[in-house]
């Protein structure tokens, strides 16, 4: 299998999508112009961080938990944090928590760029702190 047909690039672009779009709200936040991601490219990005980011921070060192995300643009995610990880699941399910906002607000509060209180949440609060600030790479 050649490295075209591994599907590899495909990945390899979608991430620096979402790398650059977090890196220029950076750069507006530092010059006092922040915008918002733009909501298509907000929306992919959080099913990439959790499925990525998350998917691959190892093991989550809380007491289990289900989590909704719910964007404003009509997207919603549901994960589940385990021992084993975070993992995307389909359907409707009670929920220990959710986080509500813009996908712009949800997708830069995941990567630690917004706090929590841009964002409207329900439920056990510190399991969305706790989630937030995961994996602690201090």
């Amino acid at each position: 299998m050649t490295y075209a047909q591994s599907g590899v690039r495909r990945h390899v672009a979608r991430h620096q999508v979402q790398e650059a779009a977090v890196h220029a709200f950076d750069a507006q936040l530092a010059t006092g112009t922040p915008q918002p991601v733009p909501a298509v490219v907000a929306v992919d990005g959080i099913a990439e961080f959790i499925g990525i980011s998350h998917g691959t921070a190892g093991p989550w060192l809380h007491e289990p938990a289900r989590i909704g995300l719910h964007a404003a643009e009509g997207e919603s995610w549901l994960v589940d944090v385990t021992e084993s990880g975070s993992h995307l699941i389909d359907g409707p399910h009670e929920t220990d928590a959710d986080l509500h906002g813009s996908a712009s607000n949800l997708l830069l509060a995941l990567h630690g760029r917004l706090p929590l209180d841009n964002l409207r949440s329900e439920g056990d609060r510190a399991t969305l702190e706790n989630l937030v600030n995961w994996p602690d790479l201090d």
